[in-house]
């Protein structure tokens, strides 16, 4: 499993840069550059988010992780789940727009809104058709579908962005394009998981079937409401708690957070790319009682590689990267992107050790962790958001996302008596040090910054090596074995 592993993060990772980061940079980057009232939709766009799980309610990480162990159960479940969602789907519309309303959102707002709440449908049923790809074990195909939508969109923007159309385009023409690429997306993979069918497509009102499947699924949902909730309500709250019609300064503390936080989304499907393969691996692991905890380490010291690295690189030269990006750049960007950053390296301890806990099923103190860093979020943003705007939000995120990480971490070590050997923390400690003075050095050498943060990637990949955290002979030897 290892090596599977590996090989499959190897092929995520390559299709991920080669699309992803053009969409990030090339059009969403452009897209706020241009637009004004890009704070609005970012704060709707989270607002989307927290709600989706009625949408969903936990159905694909149950699915997914039922199928990795269960592959029988595909065909039984998968019309039972399409009918449940569907009725989800209309529960989550009227939730949505109550809760819009409630806000105080109103004409316009709310037109938007409708675009984004349909658009959280339709990821959340392509989610539910990937977790059948990849609970079948065909991962090299989920990795295809999961860069699909990205990749559609940047065609369909490209005319509106720098072809015949660019006067025509707005925030409402965006929406539009990312339904469209969505929805194309949604229905490959309904064809693409409709071929792993042996027989005709029937659906059948199993009332007792969906009340079993509500209740299996329910712990994880409740899981993703509180993760999501604690991630993405900063935006919501900034918006809202700044609100000013004449300063728009709701909007403006939106826009800084936005463009910060978004650096830490675009590093952020990295984490995502190591869930979405360890969840089926581990559930399968833990179903044959293989060595998980072989999977566990190499996993963990791989994800500490890159958001160290990246996280330590980034605030050295954070002052250069921002106005780089940002037509419309303020110090403030600097500064809470540094803070957001720094929680990078709490976000991968947090989507290792959480995707192992759900695989296996340690759903109730995963909960009760995540509502105590939800209540720790909500309390900090509301008062650092009034004294100090989007920096404020960021500060409380951090500290949101430090404790939770700990909280797992001591989790995971009592459940399953994990013990690291005084080696492995040493080299852990040397890693970070040594990425720390890689970085520090490197600017005091005076070459461009985008010279001085590839080189230290590179420098902390070398380190990491010779540190011993991440076992090079080891790796090689996955390679050149298939049964490991």
């Amino acid at each position: 499993m290892n090596r599977e592993f590996l090989i499959n993060l190897l092929f995520l990772i390559g299709i991920n840069l080669i699309i992803k980061p053009f969409y990030l940079f090339g059009i969403d980057l452009k897209v706020q550059n241009e637009l004004d009232n890009y704070g609005l939709y970012f704060a709707l766009l989270n607002l989307s988010y927290i709600l989706q799980i009625f949408t969903d309610l936990g159905i694909h990480q149950y699915n997914n992780r039922t199928v990795s162990q269960h592959h029988y159960l595909f065909e039984k479940y998968f019309p039972s789940f399409l009918l449940l969602k569907a009725f989800l789907s209309t529960v989550f519309i009227a939730i949505a727009f109550v809760i819009a309303l409630l806000l105080g959102y109103q004409n316009q707002e709310l037109y938007l809104f409708s675009f984004l709440i349909l658009n959280q449908i339709l990821i959340t049923l392509c989610f539910f058709f990937r977790s059948n790809i990849s609970g079948l074990q065909h991962y090299r195909t989920d990795s295809c579908i999961s860069v699909l939508d990205k990749l559609i969109m940047i065609v369909l923007c490209i005319p509106f962005l720098w072809g015949p159309f660019q006067k025509t385009f707005d925030l409402q023409v965006f929406v539009y394009l990312q339904t469209c690429s969505f929805a194309l997306t949604t229905l490959f993979a309904f064809l693409i998981t409709g071929r792993y069918l042996s027989k005709r497509l029937r659906f059948r009102f199993n009332a007792a079937l969906f009340i079993v499947i509500l209740k299996k699924s329910l712990p994880y949902s409740l899981v993703v409401l509180l993760m999501t909730i604690y991630t993405r309500v900063d935006a919501v709250m900034i918006e809202r708690l700044l609100y000013d019609p004449i300063t728009r300064n709701g909007i403006i503390q939106a826009n800084i957070y936005a463009a910060a936080y978004r650096l830490l989304d675009a590093v952020n499907m990295v984490c995502f790319m190591f869930a979405g393969l360890l969840l089926p691996m581990f559930a399968t692991l833990l179903k044959k009682r293989g060595d998980f905890l072989s999977l566990l380490k190499l996993s963990s010291s791989i994800m500490m590689v890159v958001t160290v690295s990246f996280s330590a690189a980034f605030c050295m030269n954070a002052s250069e990267i921002m106005p780089f990006l940002y037509d419309n750049y303020t110090v403030a960007m600097t500064d809470v992107a540094i803070v957001l950053m720094l929680g990078f390296n709490s976000i991968g301890i947090i989507h290792i050790v959480g995707t192992f806990l759900t695989a296996n099923g340690n759903l109730l103190r995963m909960n009760i962790v995540i509502s105590i860093g939800i209540l720790i979020n909500i309390s900090c943003n509301y008062f650092l958001i009034h004294l100090y705007g989007a920096y404020g939000a960021a500060i409380a995120t951090l500290m949101t996302q430090s404790f939770v990480a700990i909280a797992e971490f001591i989790l995971i070590r009592n459940l399953f008596k994990i013990r690291f050997n005084l080696y492995y923390i040493l080299s852990i400690f040397t890693f970070i040090l040594g990425v720390c003075a890689i970085n520090f050095g490197l600017s005091y050498v005076g070459t461009a910054w985008w010279f001085n943060f590839v080189l230290a990637g590179l420098c902390s990949i070398l380190w990491a090596v010779v540190t011993q955290l991440i076992n090079l002979k080891r790796i090689l030897s996955l390679f050149r074995t298939k049964n490991v």
